[in-house]
């Protein structure tokens, strides 16, 4: 997380970064009001989420000794200017702003400031405080300590004052964090015990499309790793087609010619989807694991269209849920994240990539159980000579 430090007001000067500058303007003591302007620029990065957050501490001036800095309660603050004053915490607020940069002033009210004179300083930070899970089974968090760990029902916590420690020192299952800034953030979404976190395998927010959570899972049965979305359904699925190669011993699945297990996953026979894979059992009725990792679930038609109707009508689904391809005529734009390269439709019977985007426009190849061509979802009258490649779901 990167800090930008504010000036003392008293001394009226200006301290700025490449991305966050604050300007102090007046002090209202009586009132216990300071007023600064917030200003900002994209180089290098822009902020995240296209918002900073600021915060403020303040000292006591007894005679012209000021004493140590404490963390102001800020209340009611007001902005005039682009940017738009959201998630007040009593620590810190958000400033959002569009993309002219021409800045914000701010006033706030330190309500636990003095009634005297004060020394003050505001800072702004582009970044929230946010986890690494280390390979060593350690985490390293990044922010300012002390960090606070947050339960999802929000009264549960745990303070932590070093920035890497061991994973066993974590006794909450944290769902947000904040540091001493008071920042908001989240220690990831995903709740799964099979959540993978290390330097290159991330829990965080996608920075492209709909900036929707993605996350790593690992599958017990073989260490293969997943790549995760959450979905406008408030399902997580996965962003990979399930490339389980091998289980008890035994050879299943085919591989797609010209392409990795991670570029277009394994296809399978319909007996091989529906097996007793770690706990599943053969069926074509929900709830069922069969060919997923475990803990997830093989989706059935009723799964794809709430998923679909959460996206909305044909042609947007069509655009948002398929991946910039060089094999198909048809386009899209991976709005979310969830279309790896799948170029099965070409590879299926009684298919073309074509003739599937034709025949069924939004069901891309890649994300249903696909058997009959590039569009038919999980039901209880497939042929079992197809073959097709796997998606699945967890909803936590």
């Amino acid at each position: 997380m990167k800090k930008h430090l504010l000036t003392f007001a008293m001394l009226a000067s200006v301290a700025a970064s490449a991305t966050v500058t604050i300007t102090p303007l007046s002090t209202d003591y009586a009132a216990q009001k300071v007023t600064f302007k917030v200003a900002w620029t994209n180089s290098p990065t822009a902020p995240y989420n296209n918002r900073v957050w600021i915060w403020i501490d303040f000292c006591p001036v007894s005679g012209v000794t000021p004493q140590s800095f404490s963390t102001a309660t800020i209340t009611n603050p007001t902005g005039s200017g682009n940017g738009t004053i959201t998630g007040l915490n009593g620590r810190g607020f958000f400033i959002e702003y569009d993309t002219t940069n021409t800045g914000t002033t701010v006033t706030a009210t330190l309500s636990n400031a003095p009634a005297g004179q004060f020394n003050w300083c505001a800072y702004g930070s582009d970044y929230p405080p946010n986890v690494l899970a280390n390979t060593n089974d350690s985490y390293t968090l990044a922010g300012t300590p002390p960090f606070e760990l947050i339960t999802t029902n929000g009264a549960t916590t745990q303070t932590v004052n070093e920035k890497t420690f061991a994973t066993s020192a974590i006794t909450i299952t944290p769902a947000t964090i904040t540091d001493a800034t008071g920042y908001p953030g989240l220690w990831c979404p995903y709740t799964g015990n099979d959540l993978y976190m290390d330097d290159a395998h991330r829990c965080k927010e996608r920075q492209s499309g709909v900036q929707n959570w993605e996350a790593w899972i690992k599958d017990t049965r073989d260490n293969e790793l997943y790549r995760i979305v959450i979905m406008p359904d408030n399902k997580w699925w996965l962003a990979q087609n399930v490339k389980l190669a091998e289980y008890n011993n035994s050879a299943i699945g085919q591989t797609i010619s010209g392409y990795t297990k991670d570029e277009a996953g394994m296809a399978y026979t319909w007996a091989q989807i529906y097996a007793s894979y770690a706990g599943g059992s053969s069926s074509s009725t929900g709830n069922v694991q069969g060919i997923c990792p475990p803990g997830w679930l093989l989706p059935v038609t009723a799964d794809f269209n709430t998923l679909m109707s959460n996206i909305g009508d044909e042609a947007t689904v069509s655009v948002r849920l398929r991946a910039l391809r060089t094999k198909c005529t048809q386009q899209g734009n991976d709005y979310y994240g969830w279309a790896a390269v799948a170029p099965v439709c070409n590879y299926l019977p009684d298919s073309t990539c074509e003739s599937c985007y034709t025949n069924d426009a939004y069901r891309e190849d890649g994300f249903l159980i696909d058997f009959h061509g590039c569009g038919t979802a999980r039901t209880a009258s497939f042929n079992p000579s197809h073959i097709g490649v796997v998606r699945c779901y967890r909803q936590l």
